[in-house]
């Protein structure tokens, strides 16, 4: 059940502001909430979609609320062929729809009502009003139409969970050997047309058990699946503040190393704080800093700059080489920002752009925030993000298009 939270006013006048969606990449908004449902949707709504005006607002996400609404109302003759979009099939579709009418079957060419066709539909003779198999071949249209996930995974996806049978011809399987790829096709068709007429009686379903009900919320990023967990250091006592001395050297420097075990890479000012909490002490003095460093010295470690912060890394690692990102935590366990070397942010984009291809810096800046658990963009936060940015650009993870867009080389 999706509401509408948005109405006119005492005067009967609709705003245009309709928060979050205004503003740039809102429409994400949008699609997160409408994409829940998985059989049926029924919509609650005070405004209708003539109330909303388009020409009072340049923001994509009302423009998609408006459509979203026409479509709650009309259905799918709300969804309109866009300008470009061709009518009628004159390539390598038809040529395999004429074979396929050979083996006996009925079929049509570009079939939908969106930019997204059917390229081949295979009509069930024994359901004439209906298709039994849609077959994906591959032409101009399908390259320009969504990402590869979307052709690849989405598309055949949407099409499979409204009872479409899906498979796919190549041309150059085609051209190498037609009648092999023929005789697939009829055994593909074939079977559907008996899994229609024979169905399997469905598995009587266990009966499940009663779970708490959970709210989804945009706080944790859909990628942290992806990525390991941040294991903190736990501090431990050590001693007191007058045993932070020459004489403890040795177990102030092994201190250090097992800090740096947990945890590496992180920010140095970050380790030297985790350090005197072992020996209580919060407020260091000018000489305590000094045999901080002095010990730092002894440990198994070494250091890079960015920016501002100085970040530690076991002897054992390789800045160059990085390849983990830790944005799972428990509890209170979060780092801050700044805390997080940009190899590892890096390693997060990396990720990020691999599923999206190519998206606004900006997207790309928040996508990151709620990546490390972040819901605010803080002037620290955009340092860190462009920090890694930069990082991911340097080890050819990411590149930058004419239009300022941030895309994934793949590499």
């Amino acid at each position: 059940m999706f509401s509408i939270g948005y109405g006119p006013d005492k005067d009967g006048k609709v705003s245009m502001n309709f928060g979050p969606l205004n503003r740039d990449g809102g429409w994400r908004r949008l699609n997160v909430a409408i994409s829940r449902s998985k059989c049926k949707m029924i919509v609650f709504s005070v405004i209708t979609p003539d109330m909303i005006d388009l020409s009072r607002t340049r923001s994509d996400g009302v423009e998609g609320l408006k459509g979203f609404l026409e479509f709650a109302a009309r259905g799918r003759s709300a969804l309109p062929v866009r300008a470009g979009s061709k009518s009628s099939s004159e390539g390598f579709e038809t040529v395999v729809a004429d074979e396929i009418r050979k083996l006996g079957y009925e079929c049509k060419c570009s079939v939908g009502c969106s930019d997204y066709k059917v390229d081949v539909a295979v009509v069930n003779p024994d359901k004439p009003d209906t298709y039994i198999m849609g077959i994906n071949c591959g032409n101009e249209s399908y390259f320009h139409n969504g990402t590869a996930s979307d052709r690849s995974l989405s598309q055949p996806s949407v099409l499979r969970g409204l009872g479409w049978n899906v498979m796919s011809v190549y041309i150059i399987d085609w051209l190498d050997n037609k009648e092999k790829v023929l005789s697939k096709i009829k055994s593909e068709i074939d079977s559907a047309v008996e899994r229609y007429r024979h169905p399997e009686a469905a598995p009587k379903a266990e009966e499940k058990k009663k779970q708490e009900l959970v709210f989804e919320t945009e706080e944790v990023s859909s990628f942290s699946e992806s990525f390991d967990e941040f294991k903190p250091f736990k501090i431990k006592a050590l001693g007191s503040s007058e045993n932070f001395s020459e004489a403890s050297l040795a177990k102030i420097s092994k201190c250090i190393s097992d800090i740096l075990t947990t945890e590496a890479p992180m920010n140095k000012k970050t380790l030297a704080k985790k350090t005197f909490s072992c020996w209580g002490i919060s407020r260091p003095g000018a000489n305590m800093k000094a045999l901080f460093e002095s010990a730092f010295e002894k440990a198994d470690a070494k250091v890079t700059t960015a920016g501002e912060n100085e970040y530690v890394w076991l002897g054992t690692q390789s800045p160059e080489e990085y390849d983990k990102c830790r944005t799972v935590y428990k509890d209170d366990e979060k780092r801050d920002i700044d805390d997080v070397a940009p190899e590892e942010i890096a390693v997060g984009i990396k990720e990020i752009m691999s599923r999206q291809v190519a998206m606004e810096r900006a997207d790309l800046l928040r996508e990151v925030a709620h990546l490390f658990g972040f819901t605010r963009i803080t002037p620290t936060l955009e340092t860190s993000v462009a920090l890694g940015i930069k990082n991911a650009k340097q080890r050819g993870w990411i590149g930058f298009s004419e239009d300022g867009r941030v895309s994934y080389t793949g590499n």
